[in-house]
């Protein structure tokens, strides 16, 4: 797949989302034992749970968006707070969520959905703004998957390189070599279907983790 301009400054590290404070819960699993060796596990394992269900609200918002549907992205909103049992990783996604909707209103001016969202969600989490974004960048729904799963993954492995020994080319080969299972979870996530039945797969350890990990005052990482 090709992308374009909008959709890789979208999928770059360095755009100011917020995305860089958080490590996907990379950093509580290497404070319970986790080591290098066992990164591309805790990653692929990221691609099929969690970010998997994550991007799924992405594609679905970014299709309620292009229809201009309000009312099925405030269900999106709930239903995407309803699978995280979480409350840190629910607040952290409504931090990156804003984040990432204040950036975007400088980067695509004038986009009434964006701008509507933005005023009145409450909540805002992260991959319905990420949807809401994407159309603004005039993304289709696989596009925004895809993306997002980048984002998702390639987030981990940026935090690797902080927190364990291993250099960026390693880390990121990682995520390169997932490339056929990201393009196949990006496919079935982007199938549309009701709000309510998008997927509520999760990762059990990141969230019983993430409570600790919230508590934690020298952590590194937000999550």
């Amino acid at each position: 797949m090709a992308f374009g301009p909008l959709a890789l400054l979208l999928a770059d590290g360095r755009t100011p989302t917020g995305g860089h404070a958080h490590s996907g819960g990379l950093e509580a699993a290497v404070n319970a034992g986790l080591r290098v060796d066992g990164v591309p596990g805790f990653i692929r394992g990221r691609l099929h749970t969690c970010a998997f269900a994550e991007v799924a609200f992405a594609a679905a918002a970014t299709r309620a968006a292009a229809a201009q549907q309000p009312g099925e992205l405030a269900r999106l909103d709930l239903e995407a707070r309803a699978r995280v049992a979480s409350p840190m990783l629910r607040d952290a996604s409504t931090t990156l969520g804003r984040s990432l909707l204040r950036t975007a209103s400088r980067m695509f001016p004038g986009r009434a959905v964006l701008e509507a969202y933005r005023h009145d969600s409450a909540t805002t989490p992260r991959p319905v703004a990420f949807g809401v974004v994407a159309d603004a960048a005039g993304l289709a729904p696989l596009e925004a998957a895809t993306i997002s799963l980048h984002s998702d993954l390639t987030a981990v492995a940026a935090a690797a390189v902080k927190l364990l020994p291993v250099d960026a080319a390693g880390a990121f080969g990682w995520v390169a070599a997932l490339a056929t299972e990201i393009e196949h979870c990006a496919a079935r996530a982007a199938t549309p279907v009701a709000s309510s039945e998008l997927p509520s797969v999760s990762a059990t350890l990141v969230e019983l983790r993430s409570l600790r990990h919230g508590r934690d005052g020298g952590r590194l990482f937000a999550t």
